[in-house]
C-alpha cells in the first residue's frame, strides 16, 4: 500500500502491516511496540538531516525486514554533508540512551529502560563498520576521500568480513546453548547474503 504526504511518497509492504496489526493485538509486553519506535527514531534522524541539507527524499519504502529511503540527490550533496546524514540516525539513538537514562532515575519505569536498551542496542549495531549498516557507509565515505570508490568498496568488504565471520560464529554458539536464540546467528547470515549478493551483481 501507498500513500503521499506533501512531496514524499509512502510505500508500506502488506506483511508488515499484518505484523503491526498483530503485535498491537497481542504484544502485552509493549517490546515490540518499543523496538519499532527505536526504529522510527533512527530514520527520523536521517530524514531530519537529509532535510537540513535540503535534500528530502523522494520515497520511503517500509517492508518486513528494511526501511529502503530513495534519495536521487545522495551523489550531489558533500562528503561531509553525506556523513552527518550517514550518522544521524545513530546519533539520536545515542541521544535517547541520555535520556532515557535520566528519566529512569526519575521515575523508575520500566518502559523506558526497554527503550533505552532497544536505542542503546539498534546504535551500538547500527554504528559498526559492515557494509549496508550506517558505520559502513560512513566508512566507505571516509575511504572515497583518499581511495578510488572500487579500493574503498574491497576495504570494507574485507573489514565487513572480519567482523561478521566472529559474530556468526558466536552466534551459532548462543544458538547451540540457548537452544532457540538464533537472532544474532541469522543477523550476521543475512549481512553476508547482502554483501554477497551485492558483489555479484557488480561483477
Amino acid at each position: 500500500m501507498s500513500f503521499k504526504f506533501r512531496h514524499l511518497c509512502m510505500e508500506i509492504s502488506f506483511p508488515l502491516v499484518a505484523l503491526m496489526t498483530a503485535v498491537i493485538i497481542f504484544d502485552t509486553s509493549m517490546s515490540v511496540m518499543i523496538c519499532f519506535a527505536s526504529v522510527i527514531a533512527h530514520e527520523t534522524g536521517h530524514l531530519l538531516a537529509m532535510k537540513h541539507f535540503g535534500s528530502y527524499p523522494q520515497k520511503i519504502k517500509l517492508t518486513l525486514f528494511d526501511i529502503a529511503i530513495i534519495d536521487c540527490k545522495k551523489t550531489t550533496r558533500s562528503n561531509k554533508a553525506e556523513l552527518i546524514i550517514t550518522l544521524a540516525g545513530v546519533t539520536v539513538n545515542f541521544i535517547l540512551v541520555i535520556i532515557s537514562y535520566f528519566l529512569i532515575n526519575i521515575f523508575q519505569n520500566p518502559y523506558i529502560e526497554m527503550f533505552l536498551d532497544t536505542n542503546f542496542t539498534l546504535g551500538l549495531f547500527n554504528i559498526l563498520p559492515i557494509d549496508s549498516l550506517d558505520g559502513g557507509q560512513a566508512l566507505f565515505i571516509l575511504l572515497s576521500m583518499k581511495f578510488s570508490p572500487f579500493t574503498s568498496m574491497k576495504i570494507l568488504d574485507i573489514i565487513s568480513f572480519m567482523i561478521l565471520i566472529p559474530v556468526a560464529v558466536m552466534g551459532f554458539l548462543v544458538l547451540l546453548q540457548s537452544k532457540y536464540n538464533f537472532t544474532l546467528l541469522l543477523t550476521a547470515l543475512y549481512l553476508i547474503a547482502i554483501i554477497l549478493l551485492k558483489n555479484r551483481k557488480s561483477l
